[in-house]
């Protein structure tokens, strides 16, 4: 039997091909056969505006505030057609009081306005963030709009807080959120988020977030209520008459993914409930006007408008001043001394 030939290398394959099958492993796979790694991961979107934030969870954040408006401009879109969406939280601005204000219900928290998955088309896309409800001798005022213009399908208005009705005879105002009326005669203001583009409101992931002001309690010169916030009413005022606080301020909205950190935002003050760094509510209601009959009918402390539920102080009237609602949040303000609406915030994200 013959010797086998050294050229052989299998059914079909002789020495040549042996050549051209270690240069093909050499120029396409890095050499030896061995794998060259995986592949590079697709970019995201770019874009600009605002104040970016990348904080290690996968998304990009541009957080745009009060008080400037400004662009959000997409340039490119990513080659990985999942990517090419973006989720927007817009915030208007909270209510303001008046100061002094006596008996004055709390101010509405801003309205919210949250949507996920909106398909990102390039182009320039005008930012609107809406300032809080200024304050001032006999001064109500609802807070500003925050807009986000320049998609096909549409803008996106959350629209400002209401004011707190105060005593004697002045109707709280309707808002995102509506501020608190002051007595049983009066009305509470209604939290009227508007009627966004109809090709907006059916799309899968769009939300929006308003209640009324509280329930003033008996009539006359006594506790107020809350404003409402965009995740609840605000509180009534106690029917009863003695020194009590106000009504609460209503909860503000969660929004899952939207936590202060990843945006920037500082510790909340504790009064509003928003320390944690797992805080994500947005559009908490002013507290509604307190106060302590014995010794004398001073004020007491009603908290401005941060995330979550605002609580009465303990009877201590020597802590009363204008209490602002929380910037970037939207809050509204609280009764005791007047104070400003917090300013809103307009946040977008996308996949990095």
């Amino acid at each position: 039997m013959g010797a086998r030939s050294s050229q052989s290398r299998g059914p079909g394959l002789n020495k040549t091909d042996g050549h051209f099958l270690e240069y093909f492993r050499n120029t396409f796979t890095g050499g030896g056969g061995a794998d060259s790694g995986p592949l590079p991961v697709p970019p995201g979107i770019t874009a600009s505006g605002g104040t970016t934030y990348v904080p290690g969870n996968g998304y990009k954040y541009h957080r745009f505030a009060e008080p400037n408006s400004d662009n959000f401009v997409i340039s490119a879109l990513s080659p990985q057609s999942p990517k090419n969406k973006i989720d927007i939280l817009i915030v208007a601005g909270g209510g303001g009081n008046a100061t002094p204000a006596p008996y004055s219900g709390g101010g509405g928290a801003g309205g919210v306005v949250h949507s996920v998955n909106v398909t990102a088309v390039t182009g320039t896309y005008p930012i609107g963030v809406g300032a809080g409800g200024a304050t001032g001798p006999n001064t109500h005022n609802n807070g500003a709009d925050s807009t986000f213009a320049g998609h096909p399908i549409g803008t996106i208005t959350a629209k400002g807080g209401g004011y707190g009705g105060y005593y004697p005879g002045n109707n709280a105002t309707p808002g995102g959120s509506g501020g608190g009326k002051q007595d049983s005669t009066d009305s509470s203001g209604t939290g009227t988020q508007p009627a966004q583009n109809p090709a907006w409101t059916p799309q899968p992931g769009f939300n929006q977030y308003g209640n009324p002001g509280g329930a003033g309690g008996r009539t006359g010169a006594y506790q107020a209520p809350g404003g409402g916030g965009a995740g609840e009413v605000g509180g009534s005022a106690p029917a009863a008459g003695g020194s009590a606080p106000g009504g609460y301020g209503g909860r503000g909205q969660p929004i899952p993914g939207f936590e202060y950190p990843l945006i920037g935002l500082g510790p909340i003050d504790v009064p509003q409930q928003g320390n944690s760094p797992t805080s994500n509510h947005y559009g908490g209601g002013g507290m509604g006007w307190g106060y302590v009959i014995n010794p004398d009918a001073t004020r007491m402390r009603a908290y401005g408008g941060g995330g979550t539920n605002n609580k009465g102080d303990a009877i201590n009237p020597d802590v009363h001043g204008p209490q602002a609602g929380t910037d970037g949040l939207g809050g509204g303000a609280g009764a005791s001394g007047g104070g400003k609406g917090g300013d809103g915030v307009v946040v977008i994200r996308y996949l990095t």
